[in-house]
């Protein structure tokens, strides 16, 4: 230890609330550890196991890690500044990735506690056409599944006892936030058995970003055996069902994609932002017996769990189509008429917001940040579909006006709205200002680049689609008014992705030459290079 630092005691409460500890009987009850005083606390409280980990990769970003200081507390930081009140900060709340202690202290934790996270972990029926508006009641009980950091969920979806060895498969969503992995029988698609955990690489952050970093850092062998842990779990649990298992198809973005493979991710990171290896992959685990396929992506921020999603939704050009790729020129007229054709637009929103726009032979994709805005920014807590509720009963009650400014006293005090008892401020209406006008501009962006067509069909992917009042999402902005409709939630498209790809990669449909030739001619557009991108952002900030 050099002479800038020093060990110290840290006391940590455990006696729920009281601050009184001098008597033996709270003494017996608290927990004291040593502290290296030119540390962060948050490190010394990771060492313990004392908590489960960083939700922004220790910037401060998430204001979760919060402890309060009974004695011994420090001037706080900005950052803590930021993430709380005056009246926090003078009742001794700090953030542990912040807080430096440099003399014996004592505090209780104080995170915050996580919500529980529904997982969507089926592909809703698609008809040809649809006027849904809110989907809320679209699925079954038993295809959404309830899962949070105190442990893993597991769901049965078919408890049907198994009457002779059947072949099957195991298709795996491989999320920032949860995995999501399901034995499907093959040939029928009937799901078998479902199970679903928290991404345990969230101890490094909840972003990317920060887990770009943490594996840069030292973190990649770690990082890799986290998530793989989860994954053995889940076929040792399938294995029990008795069943041939065939083959496994893992999709996720093409960060838990690196993450998963042990790649080094300092190119992820950095501009230009180049991958790895973006094609179709083999997995190798000595535990395994069967092929582990990593589904092929399109660009860094445009991964597998997209490509799965267009591939369930039948969206991906086709071979036939790709042969006419670039003459469109040269054919016949009604081909060229933008209004002869099937346009189909999917969105899939969480930290990223990545968006497809095709007519069966050209497409488009990109992709723009979203961060925790659609989760009601940084300790909101609020998931993104009340989010997006509780905004545009805001606006409608004139407590925030269409530029998102908030009345007095709400300004300072911040408000309450909805069924949540979650209390929205300024900064978390800020911030979803800017990720609905990116992903607004997004859409733009694209619909304009495909020759302004008529869009016949908007499909939402994942949770957030599913839970989405999408009345809500037109009335802030999110989506334009003339896609009323037309919108409708597709469910887990990346789940039922990876199934249909292992699936015909088993049997032969398709192969890697075959399903990367088909994403070849997919054109990926960086929005912020696109003309006219920052007068879109601008013009739709406001609700």
């Amino acid at each position: 230890m050099d002479g800038s630092s020093k060990e110290i005691k840290i006391t940590i409460v455990t006696d729920d609330g009281k601050t009184n500890i001098g008597s033996v009987e709270d003494q017996e009850r608290n927990i004291t550890v040593t502290h290296d005083s030119s540390m962060t606390l948050m490190s010394t409280l990771l060492k313990n196991g004392l908590m489960q980990g960083s939700f922004c990769g220790g910037r401060g970003d998430c204001g979760r890690c919060r402890v309060q200081f009974i004695r011994g507390v420090m001037i706080p930081t900005m950052v803590e500044r930021s993430v709380m009140s005056a009246e926090e900060l003078r009742q001794g709340y700090r953030l542990s990735c912040m807080a430096r202690p440099k003399d014996d202290c004592v505090i209780r934790l104080a995170f915050a506690e996580e919500k529980e996270i529904s997982i969507i972990s089926e592909l809703i029926a698609v008809p040809e056409k649809s006027d849904q508006l809110s989907q809320q009641n679209v699925l079954s009980k038993k295809q959404t599944t309830c899962v949070s950091d105190t442990g893993v969920i597991e769901e049965h979806a078919d408890s049907t006892k198994i009457a002779a060895v059947t072949k099957a498969m195991i298709a795996v969503d491989l999320g920032t936030t949860t995995i999501v992995m399901q034995l499907v029988e093959i040939g029928t698609g009937r799901i078998i058995d479902t199970y679903c955990s928290m991404n345990p690489q969230r101890r490094y952050g909840s972003d990317v970003l920060s887990r770009i970093k943490a594996s840069c850092d030292g973190q990649r062998e770690e990082l890799q055996k986290l998530v793989l842990s989860v994954l053995k779990v889940g076929v040792m649990q399938f294995e029990k069902r008795g069943m041939d298992i065939q083959a496994m198809c893992i999709a996720g973005n093409t960060t838990m994609e690196h993450l998963l493979m042990g790649y080094n991710v300092l190119s992820l990171g950095c501009s230009p932002f180049t991958p790895v290896e973006i094609g179709l992959q083999v997995f190798e685990d000595s535990d395994w017996d069967f092929t582990v396929w990593i589904a092929p992506g399109i660009s860094t921020f445009v991964g597998g769990d997209i490509v799965a999603g267009l591939y369930a939704l039948d969206l991906l050009p086709d071979i036939k189509s790709i042969d006419y790729h670039g003459q469109y020129e040269n054919m016949d007229k009604r081909f060229d008429d933008n209004s002869n054709r099937d346009m189909k637009l999917l969105i899939d929103l969480g930290t990223n917001g990545e968006m497809a726009i095709t007519d069966g032979r050209r497409m488009i994709v990109t992709a723009t940040a979203a961060g925790p805005a659609f989760e009601g920014g940084a300790d909101a807590g609020i998931v993104g579909s009340d989010m997006i509720a509780n905004t545009a009963e805001l606006l409608q009650r004139g407590i925030m006006d269409e530029t998102g400014l908030l009345d007095e006293p709400w300004f300072s005090e911040g408000v309450s709205v909805g069924e949540t008892a979650v209390r929205l401020f300024q900064k978390d209406i800020r911030a979803l200002q800017m990720a609905k006008a990116a992903v607004r501009a997004g859409v733009e962006i694209l619909w304009k680049n495909m020759g302004q067509p008529k869009i016949g069909q908007v499909y939402l992917a994942g949770g957030f689609g599913y839970y989405l009042n999408v009345e809500a999402a037109f009335r802030i902005g999110l989506l334009p008014t003339d896609m009323r409709g037309k919108v409708m939630a597709a469910g887990n498209t990346s789940l039922a992705g990876a199934y249909r790809i292992g699936c015909d990669l088993l049997t032969g449909k398709t192969d890697k030459e075959r399903l990367e030739k088909r994403l070849s001619s997919i054109e990926s557009i960086n929005l912020a290079e696109q003309e006219g991108f920052d007068t879109l952002y601008v013009r739709h900030m406001d609700f």
